[in-house]
């Protein structure tokens, strides 16, 4: 029998694997926008479709951040690794903020789980601004050919 806080967590976690698997492509571009060096880390790629992917996403944001400030690459320093690093930060943030949507959901209170929801959204919309600046050519023009 399925019970209300399931259909609520159903719900949420759709919604979540929804947004990220649709906002990832738009993160890679703007990756990819910033540079296109050979020495720039891996960014993962692998689709995002059961609950435990957000999980392995967030841990590669965080490690393409550590790599991206040990490459010896020039290329990759100044706004270009402040970019990167800052595209890699958000990221990881909306899939924590996803994570915790999603168990708040089944969990918690309406309360905290309409407070999740709206954190989420947030972080979502943050990092779909930025992406969008950056693929726009608004970034490149703003630094005036810093990269």
């Amino acid at each position: 029998m399925t019970t209300t806080l399931d259909l609520q967590h159903d719900s949420a976690t759709t919604h979540v694997l929804h947004q990220t698997r649709t906002t990832a492509p738009a993160i890679a571009e703007a990756i990819g926008h910033v540079s296109p060096c050979t020495h720039l880390p891996a960014w993962h790629s692998a689709p995002i479709t059961l609950p435990a992917d957000l999980r392995e996403h967030q841990e590669h944001a965080r490690r393409f951040r550590t790599e991206l400030t040990e490459t010896a690459c020039t290329c990759l320093h100044g706004l270009p690794e402040q970019l990167l690093a800052d595209l890699a930060r958000r990221w990881a943030d909306v899939l924590d903020a996803g994570v915790w949507y999603g168990q708040s959901a089944h969990r918690s209170s309406p309360e905290v789980r309409d407070h999740s929801r709206r954190e989420f959204d947030r972080a979502l919309r943050d990092i779909r601004a930025l992406a969008d600046w950056i693929t726009s050519g608004t970034a490149a023009h703003t630094a005036r050919g810093a990269w």
